[in-house]
């Protein structure tokens, strides 16, 4: 009786080690092929960007509109165009220049 419970005690501490060592079906290569070098890829050049005027001296100037009227001045003055449209009415209209605020619209009216 002895040998048996010696004999479950090392199997008991065989199986509590963990899993158990099994022989790996496939066995890795040692050896790996060399893949060919890449070409490298030429970057494509870039196009200049135009220069942007110095806004050092610009201040923001924010407007609160409800929302129908700010929809009603980006479908007039055209997509992306609602800002320049806007400043170009006000430095119109600061300098007294009807003939210029009547040009302000008649481009907004053209870009629709």
């Amino acid at each position: 009786m002895s040998e048996a419970i010696e004999n479950a005690t090392t199997v008991e501490a065989n199986v509590s080690k963990g899993k158990s060592k099994r022989p790996n079906p496939k066995p890795k290569a040692t050896t790996r092929k060399a893949k060919p070098a890449k070409a490298a890829k030429p970057k494509p050049e870039k196009k200049p960007k135009a220069p942007r005027e110095d806004r050092a001296n610009w201040q923001t100037f924010a407007l609160r509109l409800p929302k129908s009227e700010a929809a009603a001045l980006h479908s007039a003055a055209g997509p992306a165009n609602a800002s320049r449209a806007v400043r170009a009415l006000i430095a119109a209209f600061v300098a007294e220049d009807r003939s210029q605020f009547e040009a302000v619209v008649e481009d907004c009216k053209k870009l629709r």
